[in-house]
């Protein structure tokens, strides 16, 4: 499984392989354009309520089984109501993701984004996906501006939400446009953070293999928009 280490060791991220079209078997190889926009377009279905991709789902299912080559990754929320399958209109083995409250970057996610990139190769996409209305985000600033600490390990998701809170000022917005606002700042601060940690994403995107994106997600929409 982490056969990536001696290549890495050997020739560095050179010596992996290129990313390639993931979908049904082969086919041309899919630009971080194209797979922006195969999932914009899945989310166009979404909004519509004309979800296609699960149509064959046990011949897709037989597809995968001895091997993924997903051909994007996502960053999202662990709130239950940002399903990023559905949303993007994806079905199994097409999206590579890590999902953990208030979609923030931890090492364990940015490992498992570096080891699709360096092992399975395929992923041409990153997408870090906030949400309306996020909860963590929510809490977060609430315990942020009363200078409060959350129990347990639900500190740790509030401190890698702080930045944005501290980057982001109120000013005359209510309580719910600066939550959005931090939303949007959160996202679009992970996006960044994920390439400058990342040596392996680095390359990647230095190499016009990867892109990476923020975008927002409308719970009651459905509709996910790109942030600069």
């Amino acid at each position: 499984m982490w056969g990536a280490a001696g290549a890495l060791a050997a020739g560095g991220f050179a010596s992996l392989p290129r990313p390639v079209r993931a979908a049904y078997g082969g086919g041309p190889t899919m630009t971080p354009d194209e797979a922006l926009a195969r999932l914009m377009a899945g989310n166009r279905k979404f909004v519509a309520g004309t979800l296609k991709a699960t149509d064959a789902l046990a011949e897709r299912r037989a597809d995968v089984a001895n091997g993924q080559r997903p051909f994007a990754m996502v960053l999202c929320c662990a709130d239950s109501r940002v399903p990023p399958e559905q949303i993007f209109d994806q079905t199994v083995g097409d999206l590579f993701v890590c999902r953990v409250a208030g979609n923030i970057l931890e090492p364990g996610g940015l490992g498992s984004f570096e080891y699709a990139i360096a092992n399975i190769g395929s992923p041409a996409l990153l997408i870090v996906l906030g949400h309306q209305n996020c909860g963590a985000v929510t809490d977060s600033i609430k315990l942020v501006q009363s200078h409060q600490h959350a129990p347990a390990s639900i500190q740790a998701i509030v401190e890698a939400i702080t930045p944005a809170v501290t980057a982001t000022a109120q000013g005359a917005m209510s309580a719910g446009e600066y939550t959005e606002a931090v939303v949007r700042a959160n996202a679009k601060l992970v996006a960044h953070e994920t390439v400058a940690r990342s040596a392996i994403v680095k390359k990647a995107v230095g190499e016009h293999h990867l892109k990476v994106v923020a975008a927002r997600y409308g719970l009651d929409s459905g509709r996910v928009t790109l942030l600069d």
